[in-house]
């Protein structure tokens, strides 16, 4: 069995939390060595998904982005959002960002029971808000059972409230 190595928080006892601030200054410490912090790397917005017999929502956060910089495309099974975060236009030297510029782009293969022509977009407060729709034949469906009279008549028939 070999050794295993202890992760950078456990030797140093650091939360996530503070590894993610700690990440976030060197960030910044490096982009102000040239003047001023630089945000023009690509990033992943973060994204929320959610489930139903009927769809799928997936919401991702995109303060600051228009609707104009915005496209969302789906070929091949795959749904891709593409966009674009204008840097912020002030007067002076950035101090500190947490928000990131540039281009941005998040890829999903879409499971087969997903219909790609029932996507609907929707870009409300920041927040891009996908709806795909299950294929029909995907969603569940209520099976009516049969009841059978062995005795008089061998073909089935469906089973009703009020027999008569």
């Amino acid at each position: 069995m070999s050794p295993r190595t202890p992760s950078f928080s456990r030797i140093w006892n650091v939360s996530p939390a503070t590894l993610d601030e700690l990440r976030r200054e060197f960030e910044n410490a490096v982009g102000s060595v040239s003047g001023a912090v630089s945000r023009t790397c690509s990033s992943h917005p973060p994204v929320s998904v959610w489930e139903s017999d009927q769809r799928l929502v997936i919401e991702l956060d995109v303060p600051g982005v228009r609707q104009s910089d915005i496209q969302v495309s789906v070929e091949d099974g795959v749904l891709t959002i593409v966009g674009s975060r204008k840097p912020s236009q002030h007067a002076g030297e950035q101090k500190h960002a947490d928000y990131r510029c540039g281009e941005f782009s998040r890829s999903v293969k879409l499971h087969e029971s997903l219909d790609p022509t029932s996507i609907d977009a929707e870009l409300d407060n920041g927040v891009l808000t996908l709806s795909i729709g299950r294929r029909a034949e995907a969603q569940p469906r209520s099976i009516p059972v049969a009841v059978r009279s062995r005795v008089t008549d061998p073909t089935p028939t469906l089973a009703t409230e009020n027999p008569e």
